[in-house]
């Protein structure tokens, strides 16, 4: 029996009474442990008391919860918890006046692990109960042994990750590990528990292969039995992995016929998960893929995460079972064990909406199984009896075991009964009514086939070169071939021509990409119907954890496959040129512009050059230290490479820079945290020299112009404006002079296209003025993103004029409405998709037949995320901006009318159709 002998160190008590002993902590107390030991046959025991301070001197009595020590009732451990913030100190003292009945201290821990428990008591229960063990302290690692080892020192310890299920007599030791900042380790108490089950596993049944070796296998191909690193694969110690990328398989053969079958495997989450194959055959020759259920169980471990395969009614007559294992690396994924005929079916999940409650019916296939369920982590399972009725938001887990066979493993399900609900579980607004809104999966799956229809019926115009242009044009017009797209005059017109010289009006779209699509799902789950978990199939229709595309959710339902970033690019390519496009726009990833013969335009680096970055303003501090050197390093790793390419039209130097808080931002800066404002003073300290000059033109009191630099300067003099108005100069022409003279050192056949001109400067005088005239002096092209209800001919006319000549093109524009639930872009642009087809002819030929604009790029490919993109957390845009939306459904009544446009712009271009314009009310 443990008696503590093995403790040197060990406090015993004297014959004084009260005695104590006290304990101080350098920070707060957190937790405190006390190991003791107490004589045999001395009993009853006298059970010290223990006591909390602050200050060493007032103390509070506290209760501490004592454990034996697995099942020595002579060794106790107290623990305590819980403590106020200021607690510091802790006495024990001893009571009674025989020493023999007092304990003796073993150790003390301060602010160390407590010990875990088991939600479940020792003794019988019922055939595949499940122990949850639970840690008293954050942080800790749980570890349990059912051999009877200690899990402090075991080597056959586990490490708890999911609940442990009991088939057969179940003996369970388990401790609680923390890890201090310092790489030490410290082990609890170890608690003990025994379980006998009212039934046992019938290890008769069928055929189970842990695959420690190949014994059990019919044939084996391209695999090997991998034993590094258990700790993975929740402590097995052999799985099966291929020895090449090529896939590889296992083959089982049996004299019965399989019905059943489950496969627990293990797949590195950094890599593309790529499933599973699973055949059957009745003869080993001919094999037939199976439809098989695929989830994740529990949660991943070092980046491994267990996926579960099963099928619980094969083909009649079902002799060999192979399983084809495939992926982008050898060693992922590795197959952990099989089972034939021997598992429990996992448990299905059917939800119906009752009034403010959800209907659950929990199911599962495999005839005569219990089912049990917990709620919101709750301390136990339950037995299954009747549906659920629930209400707000829920995360039930179930299992269901059958008497001597194998249990399923534990399935997860998110249900949300709230009335919180504002997105269905395909991403449309659920308040929303339209003849369009998805309903069912299966309308999803049909959509491919009405899809191919669709773009196959779609006919664009024939004659345009390789490059959308108008072909022939080039000799019709005079224009000449210069290898790469190009501005040239074509009588009155201001010319955007092809790399061929052929006359290009760039009809482009924006955003061919999911990227405005993700929407933030986490801390805000009760307000979407069902969100997918993260661990299966729709993985990577995440971005990070927290935000979710229900696009490619939808995208997945549609075509089994969640796509990849050039997946939708070459897509949404194919689509917008049947649509009469031929420019990828803004925010589009232009690394697939070439490979898909779509012209298309890049924007320098400038807004990832954190820098440069002035807080609260959207504008680049060009005068940051070493601006120049590492612009110029930038751009000779980013713009070089593509000099040559002659899909690319040009450059956008950024976009939407906020010039109208120029004047009431810059004077506020400080020139500690903003060169721009350390550059001001200077400015103004080389006009003025003298300090009483400038706070007498200034009215201000400053003592020294070093105190300009921290300090608001105040606009309230004619004075201080103008040297504003010069500043703002200064400022223009430096950034515009400086970008444009490096962009040219590294890239001298590509357009500078301007950097896209916020709306609000844009319609403000004193900004556009300012802007046109300087920027004209170093781009190509200036151009605007342009949100009006028709084009502003006058305001843009001002542009063209004050800019020197410079074409223009509208960079952004778009229209949308309301009846899907997400917001029109322009309020009362449109009261339906043909309104807003209407809005797009009207503003794009408007566009056409103006002689110096050059191009026009409608805002986007698919629409916005229902409850806003993810960047912006919850008050993100969600505007009705695509061609397509959620359910990457095209609006075709839209669609008919843009293609109206597009297919006839040259017509309108060269005025051998007359624009096109039909009087809508913004009201």
């Amino acid at each position: 029996m443990y008696d503590g002998a093995d403790d040197p160190t060990r406090v015993t008590r004297s014959f004084a009474p009260k005695e104590y002993v006290t304990y101080r902590t350098e920070g707060p107390l957190r937790t405190f442990s006390l190991y003791a030991y107490y004589r045999s046959g001395n009993g009853p025991y006298d059970q010290p008391n223990f006591y909390v301070s602050a200050d060493g001197s007032e103390y509070e009595q506290v209760k501490p919860r004592s454990f034996n020590d697995a099942d020595n009732v002579n060794f106790v451990v107290y623990e305590l918890n819980d403590f106020r913030s200021d607690a510091r100190y802790v006495k024990i003292e001893f009571t009674g006046n025989d020493i023999a009945s007092s304990p003796v201290l073993g150790k003390a821990v301060l602010n160390g692990s407590l010990g875990v428990t088991a939600n479940l008591p020792s003794g019988s229960v019922p055939y595949g109960s499940m122990v949850m063990l639970r840690r008293e302290t954050d942080g800790d690692t749980v570890y349990y042994t059912t051999d009877g080892s200690d899990p402090r020192t075991s080597l056959t310890r586990k490490l708890y990750s999911s609940p442990i299920i009991v088939l057969n007599e179940l003996s369970l030791r388990t401790t609680a590990v923390s890890h201090s900042p310092a790489g030490r380790s410290a082990a609890s108490r170890v608690s003990a528990y025994r379980y006998i089950p009212e039934g046992s596993l019938d290890r008769a049944v069928g055929l189970y292969d842990p695959l420690d070796d190949y014994k059990q296998l019919d044939s084996r191909s391209s695999v090997y039995v991998a034993k590094e690193t258990p700790y993975y694969f929740g402590n097995d110690s052999s799985r099966m992995a291929r020895t090449t990328v090529m896939p590889g398989h296992i083959v089982y053969h049996t004299d019965y016929d399989m019905t059943s079958f489950m496969v627990n495997s293990y797949f590195f989450a950094g890599n593309a998960i790529e499933k599973h194959r699973i055949y059957a055959s009745d003869n080993g020759t001919d094999y037939t893929e199976l439809s098989v259920d695929a989830y994740a169980v529990g949660h991943p471990v070092s980046n491994w995460q267990k996926y579960t395969y099963e099928a619980t009614s094969l083909p009649a007559g079902t002799r060999y079972l192979k399983i084809e294992l495939r992926g982008q690396v050898a060693w992922s994924p590795q197959v952990s064990d099989v089972m034939l005929n021997r598992n429990t079916a996992s448990v299905k999940v059917q939800s119906t909406r009752n009034g403010d409650s959800l209907q659950a019916v929990l199911a599962t296939s495999s005839s005569g199984a219990q089912i049990y369920y917990r709620l919101n982590k709750g301390p136990a399972f339950r037995r299954y009896t009747e549906p659920l009725q629930l209400a707000g938001y829920n995360l039930l887990e179930a299992y269901a075991v059958k008497e001597g066979l194998e249990p399923s493993p534990i399935r997860k399900y998110t249900l949300n009964a709230s009335d919180q609900i504002q997105v269905d579980r395909f991403g449309q607004i659920q308040s929303a009514s339209f003849p369009e809104k998805v309903i069912s999966e299966q309308q999803l799956k049909t959509d491919s086939d009405t899809d191919a229809a669709y773009y196959d019926g779609l006919t664009p115009p024939s004659n345009r070169d390789a490059y959308g242009g108008l072909a022939g044009s080039a000799a019709k017009y005079g224009l000449q071939k210069k290898g790469f797209f190009a501005i040239q005059q074509m009588g009155s017109r201001k010319a955007l021509t092809t790399p061929d010289g052929n006359l290009f009006f760039s009809l482009g779209v924006n955003g061919l990409t999911a990227n405005e699509t993700y929407t933030m799902v986490k801390g805000r789950e009760e307000l979407f119907e069902s969100i997918p978990s993260i661990l299966e199939d729709y993985r990577t229709a995440y971005n990070g954890v927290a935000n979710f595309s229900f696009y490619l959710a939808n995208k997945f339902l549609k075509t089994g496959t969640v796509p990849t970033e050039h997946a939708i690019y070459s897509e949404a390519a194919g689509r917008i040129k049947k649509w009469g496009f031929n420019s990828a726009g803004g925010f589009s990833p232009d690394k697939y512009g070439a490979e898909n013969n779509l012209p298309y335009v890049r924007m320098l680096p400038l807004s990832s050059m954190s820098w440069a970055k002035i807080d609260g303003l959207s504008l680049f501090d060009i005068f940051a230290p070493d601006a120049v050197a590492k612009l110029d390093k930038s751009f000779a790793g980013f713009v070089a490479p593509y000099k040559d390419d002659p899909m690319l039209i040009g450059y956008f130097i950024d976009n939407e820079y906020e010039y109208h808080k120029f004047y009431s931002h810059v004077p506020k800066l400080k020139a500690s945290e903003a060169a721009i404002k350390g550059r001001l003073v200077k400015r103004l300290k080389d006009k003025y020299q003298d300090l009483d000059k400038f706070n007498s033109e200034w009215q201000t009191s400053f003592e020294s112009f070093e105190d300009l630099k921290e300090a608001e300067l105040p606009l309230k003099t004619s004075a201080a404006w103008r040297d504003m108005n010069a500043f703002f100069r200064y400022y223009l022409e430096t950034f515009y002079g400086t970008v444009s003279r490096l962009y040219r050192k590294y890239d001298p056949n590509h357009l500078l296209l301007g950097d896209r001109w916020l709306t609000t400067p844009f319609h403000n005088e004193k900004f556009r003025s300012v802007m046109a005239e300087i920027e004209g002096k170093y781009v190509d092209v200036i151009s605007i993103n342009h949100y009006s209800y028709n084009m502003e001919a006058g305001l843009l006319e001002d542009v063209y004029a004050k800019s020197g000549g410079k074409p223009i093109l509208i960079s952004e524009f778009g229209f949308g409405t309301t009846e899907q639930g997400l917001d029109p872009l322009l309020p009362n642009s449109a009261v339906n998709q043909s309104q807003r087809g209407t809005r797009y002819r009207n503003y794009v030929e408007a566009a056409a037949s103006t002689d110096y604009i050059v191009g026009a790029h409608v805002f986007n490919y698919v629409d916005q995320a229902g409850l806003g993109r993810y960047w912006e957390g919850v008050w993100g845009e969600r505007y009705n901006s695509g061609l397509v939306n959620v359910a990457d459904r095209p609006y075709m009544e839209y669609l008919d009318r843009v293609m109206a446009t597009n297919y006839d712009i040259y017509k309108v271009m060269l005025g051998e159709k007359p624009k096109y314009y039909y009087e809508l009310s913004n009201k």
